[in-house]
């Protein structure tokens, strides 16, 4: 029997194991995990390492494209402009009196100075024959022939536009020059025209490419013919092709030692012939960021193998670590750490140590929570003994001040129904005694000289006229006075207590004439350094609500003197140009209910502000200016007694919204429907 040979790299492995074998645990553990962290650290560096290098190819390449783009857009305007700069030539008095008056010297006065102004290459009159009148060149096309014959003839034809023609000489190379032309009109037709352009060169593609850090290239049948970048004209290249979506390989382009990333885009001159505008951003900036980035990939792979080492060099020590965090967790728990927790994953005797550890500070943990609890709860209980109490203080004060609103009420009802019952009678009397004087007049027309001095002395006609007023004027007044004690009297409900069937639009009057006292000082602000607030009304169409009238009366009080109170700030401002305002709004919605919207235009809330509004003692003016109990008492009512909703909108700077949300009963529903 022949014995087999074993493999070439048998005895390598058997030395490895046996080597392996005798380490310490600790190096055991490291080593592997060194190796497999070390190769997936390596592959994946290189990997990102390839998609930021592409990354940063097709991110150049798009902006080349965009940068393209804009430049031209750029050549575009500046043809839309050198047409504009034609029409306005042609509309110049001066240009038009010189061509009437045929006469050369008298056109190239007022053309040169427009040559200068506009920065012009070419500036040509002609006149109805298609002879040139002016003709103004620079150098470099001083001695060329401008092919522009179709041009002269479409502007002869009443044709503005603006192209790009050739130029023909036989000593210096052509030239591409934009030019524009106008026709020039008299009220007997066209008697002429101007053209006018720009020579294309590196001057003109340096204001097109200005802020894009970026050079242009004009080229025609491959060949430069102008060039903002002084290498292109130096080296032999060929564009990029003319695509919607050229590769990044496609589009570099080679000048000397330098790299150019280029885009190609096709511009048609006036005989249909192509040229070709190329824009070549250089990639030195990318290379260099290329290098930089393989320098820190090489930087980050060194670092990755000495953090893989370390790493399976830690976890060797992994034991020790876990008996530390044994340790540790002791001394937490013995500083009131109950939180702490130790990791189970092995099942050892240092697993088993930890289960138990666990087992004593849950329970530790759970006496507390139930401490905490009892605590919380004894702290809402006196949180609500506080609103409550607030809450019964602020009803007596609501009670107290209705049963002062009705007695006030009741003294100016007496003598104001006093008033306004004789004020009728008076007139009547007062147009009997004017019928009285008006018939004595018939009778007596020329009364005695005495008689007639005295009417002239206290001015008879107008004692009348005057006298009618004032009765009048005191009617208002009494009337006025009247509705004001109606609206007391609405306010303070003393015989209407429980719940009933209300109208929300006499609610809120009757609440604004209780705070009419702040609107008066609003109202007299005029004359002050600060602004009125305007009250603007958006009432609708309304069923009766079911509540309990004084109750909302108290909502809509808390809510209109926090808006008025929101607007202070507002009105100081006297060079802010927003006026203060606060916008009652009603409406029925949805058939089932009504909504009441409160809005000021003043400071508005943040969101954290906004989240605490409802909260009882939650206030953000000053110490000893509010309770922070309206908009809690608000919620209490419109929510719980009302079966109601209250929601608040609010942003900062522009101002807050209170919405009230009120249920209908079914069958007040149907009789308003009705």
């Amino acid at each position: 029997m022949i014995a087999r040979e074993p493999p070439p790299n048998f005895w390598v492995k058997t030395l490895l194991c046996r080597t392996y074998s005798k380490l310490p645990l600790q190096q055991k553990i490291s080593i592997p995990f060194a190796f497999v962290f070390l190769g997936l650290w390596l592959l994946g560096t290189v990997s990102i390492g390839y998609y930021f290098l592409k990354h940063l190819e097709r991110r150049q390449l798009r902006e080349v494209e965009s940068v393209a783009a804009l430049v031209v857009q750029q050549f575009q305007n500046k043809t839309e402009t050198l047409r504009l700069n034609a029409t306005v030539t042609v509309e110049s008095a001066n240009i038009l009196e010189g061509l009437e008056n045929a006469h050369e010297i008298s056109l190239l006065q007022r053309l040169l100075p427009l040559k200068l102004l506009l920065d012009l290459d070419l500036v040509q009159v002609i006149d109805i024959q298609g002879q040139l009148l002016v003709d103004l060149k620079l150098n470099r096309i001083s001695h060329s022939k401008i092919n522009h014959e179709v041009a002269i003839s479409q502007v002869m034809s009443g044709v503005s536009f603006s192209t790009i023609v050739d130029t023909e000489n036989k000593v210096n190379p052509s030239a591409s020059v934009l030019i524009a032309t106008a026709p020039i009109k008299l009220h007997q037709g066209i008697v002429g025209g101007v053209i006018i352009g720009r020579i294309i060169n590196s001057k003109f593609l340096s204001e097109i490419s200005q802020g894009t850090n970026t050079s242009i290239v004009i080229c025609k049948n491959n060949k430069v013919i102008a060039s903002s970048l002084p290498e292109a004209e130096q080296f032999s290249w060929r564009p990029p092709p003319e695509t919607p979506r050229n590769t990044f390989s496609e589009s570099v382009i080679e000048l000397g030692d330098r790299s150019y990333l280029g885009k190609t885009v096709s511009i048609i001159e006036m005989n249909q012939s192509q040229l070709q505008l190329v824009v070549l951003s250089s990639l030195h900036a990318l290379e260099k960021a290329k290098q930089n980035f393989l320098i820190g990939l090489v930087l980050f792979s060194v670092v990755g193998s000495v953090i893989a080492i370390l790493v399976g060099y830690l976890l060797s020590g992994l034991m020790v670590t876990r008996i530390n965090s044994v340790t540790q967790a002791t001394e937490k728990l013995a500083n009131d750490n109950l939180w702490v927790k130790l990791p189970v994953l092995y099942n050892d005797e240092l697993d088993r140590l930890a289960k138990a550890f666990n087992r004593m500070a849950k329970k530790l943990k759970d006496r507390d929570e139930a401490l905490k609890i009892k605590v919380e709860q004894l702290e809402e209980t006196l949180q609500k003994l506080y609103f409550t109490q607030s809450q019964l203080i602020q009803s007596e004060k609501m009670s107290g001040l209705g049963q002062m609103i009705a007695g006030i009420a009741h003294e100016f009802n007496n003598p104001v129904n006093f008033i306004y019952a004789n004020i009728e009678p008076a007139i009547h009397y007062v147009d009997d005694l004017l019928y009285l004087l008006d018939l004595y007049k018939e009778e007596y027309p020329n009364p005695p000289a005495s008689i007639a001095d005295t009417l002239e002395d206290i001015d008879f006609d107008f004692l009348i006229q005057d006298f009618h007023d004032l009765l009048t004027s005191i009617k208002s007044g009494a009337e006025r006075i009247s509705s004001i004690v109606r609206g007391l009297r609405t306010f303070s409900r003393l015989d209407q207590s429980g719940i009933k069937l209300v109208d929300v639009h006499e609610n809120l009057e009757a609440t604004l004439l209780v705070v009419q006292h702040r609107l008066q000082d609003n109202i007299q602000a005029k004359t002050n350094s600060t602004k009125a607030i305007q009250i603007i009304k958006q009432y609708g169409t309304l069923p009766l609500v079911t509540c309990d009238p004084r109750e909302l009366n108290q909502v809509f009080l808390n809510a209109i003197n926090n808006a008025i109170d929101a607007l202070e700030e507002l009105r100081s401002d006297v060079e802010n140009s927003k006026n203060p305002q606060i916008v009652l709004k009603t409406e029925w919605c949805d058939r089932s209910s009504v909504k009441i919207t409160i809005s000021d235009n003043g400071c508005g809330m943040s969101e954290e502000v906004k989240g605490k509004i409802f909260d009882p003692f939650f206030t953000t003016k000053p110490v000893g200016s509010g309770t922070g109990l309206g908009l809690s008492i608000n919620y209490s009512i419109i929510v719980d007694h009302c079966r109601g909703k209250l929601r608040c909108h609010s942003i900062p700077g522009e101002g807050t919204d209170l919405i009230i949300e009120l249920p209908l009963e079914k069958n007040v529903i149907q009789n308003f429907a009705l």
